[in-house]
C-alpha cells in the first residue's frame, strides 16, 4: 500500500473474537432477510469496524497523516453506506440503531482507552452488534417484534458464549478458585436466560425452533463441562466453528 494510506495490518483489529462478534449478527441478518439496504448496512458496520484503529491512534496523539486520511475515508465510506441503506428503504432502520447508540458508546469507549475489558463492557459490545441485525431487518421491511427477537438471540448467543470462554481462560491461567467462582454465576445466568428463551419464544413454534432448543441445552451442557486444557488457536477453531453451526440454526429458527 502507498505511503498515502497505512499498511493494511495497521487496520485490522488484533482481536479475533471481535470478528465473530460482528460477523454472527451480519451474516444472520442478510440469511434472515437479504437486500440491498441489508448489504449497505453490512459494509457501513465493516467500515466503521476497521476505523477504530486509526480513530484509536488519532485520539492518542499520533501524528500520522496516513492514519487520518485511512479515519476519513473508512468514516466517510460508513456514512455513505448508511444513506445508500436509507435510499433502498426508509428511516426507519435507524431506530435500531438509535437505540443501540448509548450501548455503542461505551463499548467505543472502552476500546478506545484500551481499559480491561469487564464481562459487562463486552456484553455491551455484543449488543450493539446485535442491534445489526435489527437494522437489517427492518431495513427488508420486518416488524419491530421480528427485529427485536433476532437482536435478543443474537445478544444472548454472544454474551454466554463470552462469558463461557472468560471462565475456560480463568481456568486455564489458574486464577483463583474464588474469581472462577464469581465468573460461574454470569455463566450459568446467560445460558440459563438463552435456553428458556429459546424454549418459550422459539421451541414450541415449530420443529427448527426445537432444534435450535435442543442446541443451545447442548451449549450449556458443553459449559458445564469439567475442564480440559485445549491450546489457544484450537479453542479459536473450535468456538469459532460452534458459532457457524449456531448461526445456521438460529438462521433456520427464525425464519
Amino acid at each position: 500500500m502507498s505511503r498515502f494510506f497505512p499498511p493494511l495490518r495497521t487496520l485490522l483489529p488484533a482481536e479475533h473474537g471481535s470478528w465473530f462478534m460482528l460477523g454472527f449478527p451480519l451474516v444472520l441478518g442478510l440469511l434472515l432477510r437479504p437486500s440491498l439496504a441489508g448489504l449497505c448496512l453490512v459494509l457501513a458496520a465493516l467500515a466503521a469496524f476497521l476505523s477504530r484503529p486509526p480513530l484509536r491512534r488519532v485520539l492518542n496523539g499520533q501524528k500520522d497523516l496516513a492514519q487520518v486520511r485511512a479515519l476519513l475515508l473508512l468514516g466517510g465510506c460508513s456514512a455513505g453506506c448508511v444513506g445508500l441503506a436509507w435510499r433502498f428503504s426508509d428511516f426507519k432502520f435507524l431506530i435500531a440503531l438509535a437505540c443501540a447508540s448509548p450501548l455503542m458508546a461505551m463499548a467505543l469507549r472502552a476500546d478506545l482507552v484500551r481499559a480491561v475489558r469487564s464481562l459487562w463492557v463486552e456484553m455491551a459490545a455484543q449488543a450493539a452488534f446485535a442491534s445489526l441485525t435489527a437494522a437489517m431487518l427492518m431495513a427488508a421491511g420486518a416488524s419491530p417484534l421480528q427485529a427485536a427477537r433476532a437482536a435478543w438471540f443474537v445478544t444472548l448467543v454472544g454474551a454466554a458464549n463470552l462469558a463461557h470462554v472468560r471462565r475456560f481462560l480463568g481456568q486455564a491461567h489458574g486464577l483463583a478458585e474464588s474469581e472462577l467462582t464469581r465468573r460461574q454465576i454470569p455463566m450459568h445466568a446467560l445460558h440459563s436466560l438463552l435456553l428458556l428463551s429459546s424454549l418459550l419464544v422459539l421451541g414450541a413454534r415449530h420443529l427448527a425452533g426445537a432444534v435450535w432448543t435442543g442446541w443451545t441445552a447442548l451449549l450449556y451442557l458443553r459449559a458445564i463441562a469439567p475442564y480440559r486444557p485445549v491450546p489457544a488457536r484450537t479453542l479459536g477453531w473450535r468456538e469459532g466453528g460452534l458459532s457457524v453451526i449456531g448461526l445456521l440454526l438460529l438462521g433456520w429458527a427464525l425464519r
